[in-house]
């Protein structure tokens, strides 16, 4: 008897060896780069400055507007509603909404609230990022049209002082200074039509445009409101107008044992580490828990998420105010920095004034001053206009801290 015990017990641990799985071989990475030695030679410290002598001469540019040029007008208000209606993820979350549910349980309509106050934050953002670059885009072709407005008087001035010295006779300016001008005022139009052409890119795809030779050309009221914004009126306005907030808030209402799970998704938004999610319950446990209610676990886990959304509503509340208050501060200081570009625009105008009423009047050296002093006269213009259009982007940026690009666009925050 002993002897068959002690075959069966060989026979089974012969089988259980047999059900063992062999170790998986380690796959081993195939090597994308080949190593090099980390070893770098010594030396002595050289030049850094870049030949420069291959480099051919630059070739005579037009700084005319090109007349091949077609151009699509684009305002505020259509830039604004064309940005809010292509942003892709908003979309895909109301996408989301019209997927068919089984029913329309508590956690259903609680999914689709988050979603409806996501998408609405996701549009406004798109909003304040499509105005921001079209106010750039503004910016940009203004900078360079005042340019363009400056060659003529700059290359008269050169004609002449080149003319001048070829026949040895006394001028006041230096061809020599003038050529440095010009150069530089052609790189700063470089930089002002590269600038708008990016500018056309990025902005035409956040528009919904396709692609094309066509520019955007903003137009509108690009004036300026030298009335001071209150700060505790725009924080006020933000706390209550986000919908990030408004989202947490109608999360945190409606907390409740069947609303967990929405409750967990949304920690977990916040932080990976947040809003584990319980073991199933199966069998008898479920059963009862339909018959007699939630049990003490899952009221516990409750209390715990009620204080964690407490807790992520105070610090987003705290984040979005401190936005309304930069904000507050970058637009009041704007206006006051438009108000001092101003202040000294109308001082070059009023000296251009007096150099032109000078030449008429066949003054000794106006006519000299007047090309110059037009030329600041200019640069005092284009900082006008460069003040203005960072004035219009704080703008931007306190209504997108308030909310308010998104509710404009379904008719008003709900009260």
């Amino acid at each position: 008897m002993r002897v068959v015990w002690g075959v069966c017990v060989g026979v089974l641990g012969f089988c259980a060896g047999c059900h063992t799985r062999a170790p998986v071989p380690t796959r081993q990475p195939i090597p994308t780069v080949a190593p090099v030695a980390a070893e770098l030679p010594h030396i002595q410290p050289t030049s850094l400055e870049p030949d420069l002598t291959r480099l051919a001469k630059t070739s005579e540019k037009p700084v005319g507007l090109p007349t091949d040029r077609a151009y699509r007008q684009v305002t505020e208000a259509a830039c604004q509603a064309l940005v809010t209606q292509n942003a892709p993820l908003a979309n895909a979350l109301d996408d989301e909404g019209r997927v068919p549910a089984n029913c329309a349980t508590a956690v259903d309509q609680l999914q689709q609230a988050a979603r409806y106050f996501a998408a609405l934050e996701l549009r406004n953002r798109a909003a304040a990022d499509g105005l921001e670059r079209f106010y750039q885009l503004a910016g940009a072709e203004t900078q360079a049209e005042l340019l363009r407005e400056s060659f003529p008087i700059v290359d008269d001035a050169l004609k002449r002082a080149t003319a001048a010295r070829a026949a040895s006779v006394r001028f006041p300016l230096d061809p020599a200074d003038l050529e440095r001008q010009r150069t530089q005022m052609l790189a700063q139009l470089e930089q002002a039509e590269a600038g708008s052409e990016l500018l056309n890119i990025d902005l035409k795809r956040r528009l919904g445009l396709s692609p094309s030779h066509e520019r955007l050309w903003p137009s509108g009221d690009l004036g300026v409101t030298a009335d001071t914004v209150d700060t505790e009126q725009a924080v006020n306005a933000a706390l209550a107008d986000r919908p990030e907030l408004r989202g947490l808030r109608a999360l945190q209402a409606s907390l409740s044992p069947d609303t967990l799970p929405v409750a967990r998704q949304r920690l977990r938004e916040a932080n990976p580490l947040l809003g584990a999610s319980p073991p199933p319950v199966r069998g008898l446990a479920r059963f009862l828990r339909h018959t007699r209610g939630p049990g003490a676990e899952t009221l516990a886990e409750l209390a715990v998420r009620k204080g964690q959304l407490a807790n992520l509503i105070e610090t987003r509340e705290r984040a979005v105010a401190d936005e309304a208050r930069a904000a507050v501060v970058s637009l009041n200081a704007q206006t006051r920095r438009v108000q001092l570009a101003r202040d000294r625009l109308d001082s070059w105008t009023a000296s251009r004034d007096e150099a032109i009423k000078k030449r008429d009047a066949n003054q000794p050296g106006a006519e000299f001053l007047v090309p110059q002093v037009t030329l600041e006269w200019l640069k005092a213009r284009a900082e006008v206009a460069a003040e203005v259009t960072a004035w219009h982007q704080a703008r931007v940026r306190l209504k997108a801290a308030q909310g308010w690009f998104a509710w404009e666009g379904v008719g008003g925050p709900k009260k």
